[in-house]
Formats: structure tokens, sequence, C-alpha cells
């Protein structure tokens, strides 16, 4: 019951008022530590910058949505299945489970949000109103950054009453916005790190 509060909890820090489609942003080198607490077995910023992605092809698979606007995105699949039981149905949105254990805390959001025309591409007013969104929900941040060239940002942190889990949230701000969230256990870091290292390189164009 812990676990399932704590999801929902995160999941109400996406913004209600936007809308995204994506397309291909690889990670930025102007990452920066904007947390004062230490990150546990690796410096995750570190890790996205500097290194290709090391994972296992088979690991990862390409999931696309048509819905409001095309995407797709590469998600482990082999592990997560998605989530069709959810009754708050939302266009563009889709819930991704471990498929050995429905109900754990690691989970995969992916959605699709609408950008007004008059907030096109600013990506840092995403940026720093996902931050805020972020810490004024009670989540503390371990690392943040935004590359505003290749409207992109990452925000990653920790739940203070859940201190052996993680989440990662990045986007895409361009015509719309595309919005992944990840939920995972902190003994899993390099795994997911690994993980989303990739996603990011191929980052969200609809064609392969």
């Amino acid at each position: 019951m812990g676990n399932f509060a704590v999801v929902i909890l995160f999941t109400c820090l996406v913004l209600a008022s936007c809308n995204q489609t994506g397309t291909y942003n690889p990670t930025s080198k102007n990452q920066r530590d904007t947390g004062g607490r230490a990150l546990s077995k690796i410096d995750s910023l570190k890790s996205l910058r500097s290194k290709p992605p090391t994972y296992n092809k088979r690991d990862l698979q390409l999931f696309c949505n048509t819905e409001i606007t095309p995407y797709c995105v590469l998600l482990p699949l082999q592990e997560f299945k998605e989530d069709f039981n959810n009754p708050s149905f939302i266009k563009a949105k889709h819930k991704f489970v471990l498929k050995n254990d429905t109900a754990a805390f690691s989970s995969i959001e992916v959605q699709a949000f609408t950008i007004d025309k008059k907030n096109n591409y600013n990506t840092k007013l995403f940026y720093q109103r996902d931050k805020n969104d972020v810490e004024q929900g009670g989540l503390g941040i371990d690392t943040s950054y935004i590359d505003e060239v290749k409207h992109f940002y990452l925000i990653k942190g920790y739940l203070p009453n859940y201190m052996n889990m993680r989440f990662v949230q990045v986007n895409w701000i361009l015509k719309d916005r595309i919005a992944i969230y990840f939920n995972y256990y902190d003994k899993d870091e390099a795994l997911w790190m690994d993980w989303i290292n990739a996603i990011i390189s191929r980052g969200v164009v609809h064609s392969d």
C-alpha cells in the first residue's frame, strides 16, 4: 500500500498544462550536479555524459505511441509489460510494470503533452517548473541538467521516506513534450543507468 501511494505521489507531479511530441535529443555535455547529496554506486550524470550505451540490445525494444503525437522510445520490454488496468485512461500515456512482480515499485511511464504555442521550445521554463513541482511534492533531487539547444532535460532524485528508491524524469521539449518517468530500487542503479543512457542516446524520433 505504501509503494502504491509513493507511485501516485510521483505521478501527480506531471504538469497538467503541457502537451508534447518528440524527436531525437542526446545528452548534454553541460551537465552539473545541483544537489548536495552524494550519489550511491555511480555518478549518474557522469555516466550518462561520458560513456556510450552499454546495454544488451536484447534488453531494450522500441515502443511506439500513435495517439496525439507519434513518438517511439526504447524500453526494457523483456522485463516490463504495459499495465492496462489503470482506471484513469489518458491518451498518449502508457505505464509499464515488471512482468514477474506487478506490485513492485519499479515502473515506467511515458506520455506526450501538448504545449501551448506561446511556450513552444521554452525548455528552461518546463525544466524550472518540473524541478519546483518535484521539490514541492516532497521528493529530493540528487542531480539535474538541461540542454536548451537540444531541448532536453533530466531530473534524478530519491524519496525521503524510501531511501532505497530512485526516480529519473527525462523530457524532450519540441513541438510537443515527451516525458518519461522511471521508478526503481537503488540496488538496480547501474542497470537502470545503462538503460536510461541508451534511451536518451536514441531519443524519441518516430522512425527507427
